[in-house]
């Protein structure tokens, strides 16, 4: 009886890979070739700057592409995030984002950490929901503490795409303003597709040593609760503002003022080693050297000369965003 159930279980198995082999309609990658997706996508002036991306970097930047090229995943899971490309991205605004890229993101890195660390691809989108959203996605995801929310761009296994690529684009990507928090927000998420890959097995730096040591520069304040040994516990409290720099913060985790005594809780790991990261995208290294909150606490400046040196090892100078002096 035994042998005759694990037959029909066999049996049950390969009908149903068969099926799936043959139900072509379930997966719709886009179309491979010998350098992996069929350049040009078109004829237009920014195509040629699209091939030689690919042709020196092997990063393929596509705006004509599948959900199944932005979705995929090693395994599926439940809490996997799910995007739909409603509308693809307008050529006024692919023109824009060709020369944001350039300027604002390839043009900043050297040659090997192109062809080394860079995303295998970066998409491009008009409107781009998630998880079955009826409101489509601005430009950046609001990630981070509760007071202290950042904007990354949406990011998967091997890519990064820009979603709200549309004919306005061009017009929003000329305001100072909007160019540097787009900017900012580009080089954060390719620190995030480095520092938090879905699977050890396509990590490219050692992102958990490189977490690990910042973090241990984090000190625990004289007031945190009795037992407390982890710098990122929500023990680890404080009741005066400015005690959160010589711990070695830059925000904080939670502020408890519902009654007094008021105080601070330190922040997730993450959300510390993202705020300074952006603390450092967001000057010029002399900018940085002078700032009263670098100049004045030990264990911040500890934790940026830290990541700036550890990441310099992989050819990144952090300093590239801030901008060049």
């Amino acid at each position: 009886m035994k042998i005759n159930l694990h037959i029909l279980l066999l049996g049950i198995l390969l009908v149903s890979a068969l099926y799936s082999c043959n139900n072509e309609d379930d997966l719709d990658i886009s179309e491979k070739k010998d350098n992996r997706f069929d350049l040009p996508q078109g004829d237009h002036d920014f195509d040629d700057q699209i091939v030689e991306w690919n042709n020196n970097y092997g990063t393929s930047v596509l705006y004509r592409f599948s959900n199944a090229d932005l979705n995929y995943h090693f395994t599926s899971s439940s809490n996997d995030v799910v995007y739909d490309v409603k509308v693809e991205a307008e050529e006024e605004g692919i023109r824009a984002a060709v020369q944001f890229l350039k300027e604002d993101f390839f043009d900043l890195y050297s040659d090997e950490v192109k062809k080394e660390l860079f995303p295998a691809k970066i998409l491009m989108a008009r409107m781009l929901y998630q998880n079955n959203n009826y409101v489509p996605l601005w430009d950046t995801i609001s990630q981070g503490g509760m007071d202290f929310k950042r904007g990354y761009m949406v990011r998967g296994i091997d890519h990064i795409t820009l979603p709200h690529v549309d004919k306005d684009f061009a017009q929003r990507i000329q305001k100072p303003e909007y160019r540097e928090r787009l900017k900012v927000a580009m080089n954060r998420t390719f620190i995030q597709f480095l520092m938090n890959p879905y699977n050890d097995i396509i990590a490219k730096i050692e992102y958990s040593n490189i977490l690990n040591t910042f973090a241990s520069y984090s000190l625990i304040s004289e007031d945190a609760k009795n037992g407390t040994t982890n710098p990122y516990s929500s023990g680890n409290q404080w009741y005066d503002e400015e005690v959160m720099y010589q711990l070695g913060f830059l925000e904080y985790g939670t502020y408890w003022n519902f009654w007094e005594p008021y105080y601070w809780t330190a922040p997730d790991k993450d959300d510390d080693f993202y705020s300074f990261l952006e603390f450092i995208f967001t000057q010029t290294k002399s900018e940085l050297q002078a700032n009263p909150l670098y100049t004045n606490y030990p264990q911040i400046q500890k934790k940026c000369d830290y990541l700036i040196e550890v990441f310099a090892e992989y050819g990144i100078d952090l300093h590239c965003v801030g901008g060049k002096e």
